[in-house]
């Protein structure tokens, strides 16, 4: 079984676990009308003890996240069978409430497909918007006391079920492929890929023999810094691409080599990364995927050598370098 990660990275943000040096800055947001008049429970003012309150009670790690940007403290964002989320006005306008919300929600189907409620203000559009993205639908209205505000206030309860979380995912598509998060029901189809030998022995970190617990842990949108995609050909799992902290991996099935979907998806890949700097690294014997990643600009940077997980043996590695020097890659292309 897989369970929840108490700390995530998506593109912009750290989502950690809450700490004590997190009061001055959750205290003074908290105390701005402006935020705490779109939640329904919190009081104002608020003051020390009731952030003692919610660090004791309510700051779980896996389940409760400080939303953090390159400049600190921007909110919290929580989830059991309910999400909820608030940010500092400072960090309004920037798209964060959705990411952090769909890297929160991800993380909470990883380990537990049961639906997903929560509500908004009728009259918080920003908020209704988000859940629309995020795939909540709308399943009644009533009355809820702002206790901020002193008054009872007309809310909109949502749900979402994992399969409309994964309708609302972000569907990318090139020539002949589309790209998407990979989801535990992908498990199946990712294990047939790596129960291959041709495949698996080109890869850093898969087993050999395949083992299903370690693709299970795969099988999960990827949560670091970069991206990690399934590749479908017409809704069938043919392969993964992804760059990870400015590294570009990627495996196809044999039953579809020789056909250019590699290249086709590493190149997307790269395009959507927006780097200029993009590193990637193949065993000596590997010498298609050498001259693909050529093919693609990149150079030869020096040999390596590394453990292979599937082989059990030291092996020999080529570290190549692509400095955004294709013609392609440049901006207005």
């Amino acid at each position: 079984m897989l369970h929840p990660r108490a700390q995530l990275k998506t593109a912009r943000l750290t989502l950690r676990p809450v700490l004590q040096t997190d009061r001055a800055a959750l205290v003074a947001a908290l105390n701005d009308l402006r935020v705490s008049r779109w939640l329904s429970s919190l009081p104002h003012p608020y003051g020390e003890a009731d952030f003692n309150d919610f660090f004791k009670n309510v700051a779980i790690a896996g389940k409760t996240f400080t939303i953090e940007t390159a400049q600190g403290f921007a909110g919290i964002c929580g989830i059991e069978n309910k999400l909820g989320y608030w940010l500092a006005p400072q960090a309004w306008g920037n798209g964060y409430a959705f990411e952090a919300a769909q890297s929160v929600l991800a993380n909470r189907f990883v380990a537990d497909q049961s639906p997903v409620s929560t509500y908004a203000f009728a009259d918080n559009a920003p908020s209704r918007k988000i859940l629309a993205k995020l795939g909540f639908v709308a399943i009644g209205q009533s009355e809820k006391l702002c206790r901020a505000l002193g008054t009872a206030r007309a809310y909109i309860d949502y749900s979402l079920t994992f399969d409309q979380f994964v309708a609302a995912l972000p569907v990318l598509a090139s020539d002949r492929l589309t790209y998407r998060d990979l989801l535990p029901h992908d498990a199946p189809a990712l294990h047939a890929l790596v129960s291959q030998w041709q495949v698996v022995r080109q890869l850093g970190s898969y087993p050999w023999p395949a083992d299903p617990s370690v693709t299970l842990t795969k099988s999960a949108p990827y949560l670091g810094e970069g991206f990690e995609w399934g590749i479908f050909l017409h809704r069938q799992l043919v392969g993964t691409v992804g760059i990870h902290k400015g590294e570009l991996g990627y495996m196809i099935d044999p039953a579809h080599h020789r056909k250019g979907y590699g290249r086709e998806a590493a190149r997307f890949a790269m395009r959507r990364s927006k780097l200029a700097h993009i590193e990637a690294e193949v065993w000596q014997d590997n010498l298609a995927s050498k001259s693909l990643l050529e093919s693609l600009g990149f150079e030869v940077l020096r040999p390596t050598q590394h453990m292979s997980k599937a082989r059990g043996v030291l092996t020999g590695g080529i570290r190549l370098v692509w400095r955004g020097a294709t013609p392609w890659a440049r901006p207005g292309r």
